[in-house]
């Protein structure tokens, strides 16, 4: 693969997974879920479990409290979900082969893995999250290239990016006021109401 279209890559994934990546109580918000998307949920053990390896990477005590690493966090984890819901209604597949080839592409050119787990640390993305991250951006290009085939990289990722967008408004995704609100049309876990800011703890 070309050093060129690594960027377009890149970028199409950055549409969907970091591009302006919030929410009021709901009933239906399951007990104990970070964030539910539909029948689905993300867990708050599961959550809290991500973003405390997030804090460990990072040489900082995993209590530590970080709104901003815990709503990026859950806002990836949201779109990871929804990028996979809409693949499988796409018909658009990752095999195993296909993303281990790509994640010794990113340890090359990283140098070694331990350098490449430490990049994607500093952006703030556990270690156990690199494969799906990479999955993502894979996912990402595939679903482009299926939704906007004649379109150029940015139209391609814009397509991704309004698709997600319209799949999170057709699933109801919610999540918790404690961790945040969620904007459907930022693909983002933004502030906390005050007072509501709680950052999640994994059970004794």
């Amino acid at each position: 693969m070309s050093a060129a279209r690594r960027p377009r890559r890149a970028a199409i994934a950055a549409a969907v997974a970091t591009a302006a990546l919030v929410l009021s109580a709901c009933a239906g918000q399951q007990a104990g879920s970070a964030a539910t998307l539909g029948a689905d949920r993300i867990t708050e053990q599961a959550l809290a479990s991500n973003v405390e390896e997030v804090f460990a990477a990072q040489g900082l005590p995993t209590d530590s409290a970080d709104e901003l690493i815990t709503q990026e966090t859950l806002s990836r984890m949201i779109i990871i979900d929804l990028v996979d819901i809409l693949a499988e209604r796409t018909g658009v597949a990752v095999s195993q082969g296909r993303l281990d080839q790509e994640l010794q592409s990113y340890i090359a050119q990283s140098g070694d893995r331990d350098a490449m787990v430490a990049s994607f640390t500093q952006q703030g993305i556990a270690p156990s999250m690199i494969e799906d991250i990479i999955r993502l951006n894979l996912l990402a290009t595939d679903l482009g290239v299926a939704l906007a085939p004649d379109g150029a990289p940015e139209e391609q990722g814009q397509a991704v990016f309004d698709a997600v967008s319209a799949l999170s408004v057709e699933l109801g995704v919610e999540t918790s006021p404690r961790f945040g609100t969620w904007d459907p049309t930022a693909l983002q876990v933004g502030p906390v109401s005050d007072g509501l800011a709680i950052l999640p703890a994994l059970a004794s």
